[in-house]
């Protein structure tokens, strides 16, 4: 996974790419730096809701919600949505249906947009929405 904090409060994130990380480093470390800042963002995701996404195996899914319960608070405090761009229709139709599920384990909505126009300004609409400033 790779997140690019460049354009904060706006977060690119790419769930398919590989992160640079030392060993000994947590798998969760650009997570935690996005947390540790105390202010409100969002994610924006362009690689699209079909199915080349990485399965997760058992170790890293107990991983995952182990750091979640750990962060629930601050999940639900800082990070004000996760926008997904997803071309195709019906994929985005899908999306829906799980976007329920994915609110109530992550703390904070799962929003599918058809392209990067229409993200940057659902970012810019949640994050005005909520006082804070675009760059």
């Amino acid at each position: 996974m790779l997140i690019n904090a460049g354009q904060f409060p706006i977060v690119r994130v790419q769930f398919n790419a590989t992160s640079v990380h030392a060993a000994n480093q947590s798998p969760f470390a650009d997570f935690d730096a996005l947390l540790d800042r105390n202010q409100p963002f969002v994610f924006i995701n362009d690689e699209g809701l079909g199915s080349e996404r990485h399965e997760q195996s058992q170790e890293e899914m107990q991983a995952i919600v182990l750091w979640r319960k750990k962060n629930r608070h601050a999940l639900r405090e800082r990070v004000k949505g996760s926008i997904y761009i997803e071309p195709d229709t019906d994929n985005r139709m899908a999306a829906e249906s799980f976007a329920r599920t994915y609110e109530k384990f992550w703390g904070y909505p799962m929003l599918i947009v058809a392209d990067e126009n229409e993200a940057l300004a659902l970012a810019q609409k949640i994050l005005t929405d909520c006082h804070v400033s675009p760059q």
